[in-house]
């Protein structure tokens, strides 16, 4: 590949390096404040086993929401290590280059369409 494509390819890459970096600050952020949002919601004595119930339901749902955001996370850092080793931009299942558009829309990826349709369908060992 020559210099100039090896330099246009590197400096995109830093470009998705700057977005899943950003991403996962965001992710800090929210786990964060689930964090402090379950701190502070403690079941009062006074409440009635409705709000009680209703508490408990939102609890619940901040801690799947954030076992999502762990998992993107893990993810994101991923994507991290494959920028870091050179191998970014490449499908883990086949080799081959993945789109850049596919890229811009999901800078985690780690399959071309092809393999992710077939990961979606149960079809690819999951590494």
């Amino acid at each position: 590949m020559a210099k100039t494509q090896t330099a246009v390819k590197k400096k995109g890459f830093d470009a998705f390096r700057e977005r899943l970096e950003g991403q996962r600050a965001d992710i800090m952020s929210l786990y964060q404040n689930d964090v402090r949002s379950g701190q502070e919601s403690t079941d009062e004595g006074t409440e009635d086993i409705v709000d009680r119930a209703n508490n408990s339901y939102h609890r619940e749902l901040m801690f799947s929401l954030s076992d999502a955001e762990r998992q993107l996370m893990l993810d994101i850092d991923k994507a991290l290590d494959r920028i870091e080793d050179g191998s970014y931009g490449r499908c883990t299942n086949c080799g081959t280059e993945i789109a850049e558009k596919r890229l811009e829309a999901v800078p985690w990826t780690r399959y071309c369409i092809d393999c992710q349709e077939l990961a979606e369908q149960g079809m690819l060992a999951e590494d």
